[in-house]
């Protein structure tokens, strides 16, 4: 696990990786709602076009599995380890280079 990935699981508890995923998998609903109307299959037409909110979806998606692979620590997740957004969120949480993970 790389070290962003470490200290994030060192400083949240099971319950904050929760909801953090709760929250993840909401936008990845939302997302996944938008990717429909932006395909055209549904009347409700949306500015998204079709290769943004395809690029959202992936992305929602990839924020859902980097928490799943936090909270879990199940291997088949394992792929995501290198995910950049591990570094920005290990930094808003008070992470400084050189400190002992």
């Amino acid at each position: 696990m790389n070290k962003y990935a470490m200290y994030i699981r060192k400083v949240l508890s099971a319950r904050d990786l929760a909801e953090q995923l709760a929250e993840e998998c909401s936008e990845l609903a939302k997302a996944s709602l938008k990717m429909i109307r932006a395909g055209g299959m549904s009347a409700n037409v949306t500015p998204t076009s079709r290769m943004d909110a395809m690029a959202n979806f992936y992305e929602e998606q990839e924020d859902v599995v980097s928490v799943l692979w936090l909270l879990t620590m199940d291997e088949r997740y394992a792929y995501i380890d290198d995910y950049p957004k591990f570094e920005r969120w290990a930094r808003r949480l008070g992470y400084k280079e050189g400190e002992k993970e």
